[in-house]
């Protein structure tokens, strides 16, 4: 009866080692799946986050576009301003130039004797400036 006690031992032992056995690969066939959907949500994860920084990307491609183009805009109204500032002040310098030159002529036509002194005057002291070094 020893003998026989032993033997449902042993097959017993070995029914519990078959069944850790069968534990042990599902076990390890689970954690294969669940390594396998890791992997698959990372690659999925990977591949959202490579289409998030494109859309990052082009949004930010055009937002400096866009900031280049209001910084042309803004450049170009200021050289437009200074253009038109200049033009006026040519404008201004040009007529007080003729204005001077009317009043100028308008004295040489009333007093041509105080006129011409003046003018040999200014003409002796420019040579004279220019002569001496």
């Amino acid at each position: 009866m020893a003998r026989s006690s032993t033997d449902g031992n042993k097959s017993g032992s070995a029914r519990a080692a078959g069944k850790a056995v069968d534990h042990a690969g599902k076990a390890a066939s689970a954690a294969g799946d669940a390594a396998e959907l890791s992997y698959e949500e990372l690659r999925e994860q990977v591949a959202a986050l490579k289409a998030d920084l494109a859309s990052l990307s082009e949004t930010a491609q055009g937002l400096v576009k866009q900031k280049a183009r209001e910084a042309a805009d803004d450049a170009d109204s200021v050289r437009r301003k200074a253009l038109s500032a200049a033009k006026d002040g040519v404008e201004a310098a040009s007529d007080q130039i003729e204005d001077a030159a009317s009043q100028v002529e308008t004295f040489a036509r009333e007093r041509p004797g105080v006129a011409m002194g003046l003018s040999a005057s200014a003409g002796f002291l420019l040579a004279m400036a220019l002569t001496r070094r």
